[in-house]
């Protein structure tokens, strides 16, 4: 840790992401003895008007593809500024090409391909270890700096985000009060997403699906039964944009997180209420 000055985590009220440095930290595997204590790439903030005595929710962000852990100054203030304690781990970093066009003769001609580093959360073996290590380190931060109630953890992710907060916390499932996927996919079924399925079945799940104009994965059949055959407490709710609104796509998400705090606070503030599986229209 010789370069001091880069290692450092941000705390902060949300506000906008260019008013805050980036933590540009390493990683290291939970695995080994004292790996918490070392640094990792996140965000944390706290919540307006923080006040120290009272145990606050904590909101364990998990981003989209290729974004990063910055997402959750624009989604953490949406979802609300005054109720949780949020952290935002980046994803692994994995590189893809990218074709460089130039227009030539009304034709496009590929110039050169570039190689080009994006964050995510691949689904293998290792990548799937990683994160739980990413996660479990973030809450680890958030208890060290906030009065954060322990029993009141919920994972939170978007696309890709999404799919790895679902495996997450079906491996973990009494390690957090909730968990949401936003558009993302069921984890693949060939890594055992519910090896811990008798626990899962008390483990809160909010899915959200619907029709947009950018790809939204849709839940099959064949994964509703899965729910049902495990006793998963899920509640399902569709969003579909509306054409004829402008920004159609930020307004559907506006409502998403809208409800991702009402469905949160509602189980923080009872986590002993039942659910029922519910399929809702917005």
């Amino acid at each position: 840790m010789s370069n001091a000055k880069t290692l450092r985590s941000v705390v902060a009220v949300p506000r906008t992401a260019s008013d805050f440095e980036i933590a540009v930290e390493s990683f290291s595997p939970r695995r080994n003895g004292d790996s918490r204590r070392r640094a990792f790439s996140h965000f944390l903030v706290a919540p307006i008007h923080y006040e120290k005595n009272y145990p606050y929710p904590l909101l364990v962000w998990l981003h989209d593809s290729g974004s990063n852990e910055a997402e959750l100054f624009d989604v953490a203030p949406q979802i609300s500024s005054r109720n949780y304690v949020a952290v935002a781990p980046r994803g692994l970093a994995a590189t893809r090409s990218r074709l460089v066009c130039d227009r030539s003769n009304g034709r496009f001609v590929v110039e050169k391909s570039r190689q080009e580093t994006y964050y995510d959360w691949p689904e293998t073996e290792e990548g799937v270890s990683e994160a739980e290590n990413l996660v479990f380190y973030s809450i680890d931060q958030a208890l060290a700096k906030f009065n954060v109630h322990r029993r009141r953890v919920f994972l939170v992710g978007r696309g890709t985000g999404g799919t790895m907060a679902l495996r997450v916390a079906l491996r973990n499932p009494r390690e957090f009060a909730g968990v949401v996927s936003i558009d993302g996919a069921f984890p693949s079924l060939d890594r055992q997403p519910l090896r811990s399925w008798r626990d899962a079945r008390d483990l809160p799940i909010l899915l959200t699906t619907g029709r947009g104009s950018a790809p939204i994965p849709q839940l099959t059949q064949k994964q509703l039964s899965l729910f049902h055959t495990a006793g998963l407490t899920v509640v399902i709710r569709q969003y579909n944009e509306r054409p004829e609104e402008e920004n159609a796509a930020e307004t559907r998400m506006k409502k998403i997180l809208l409800d991702v705090n009402r469905w949160a606070m509602e189980r923080a503030l009872n986590p002993q209420t039942p659910i029922s599986e519910l399929l809702a229209t917005r």
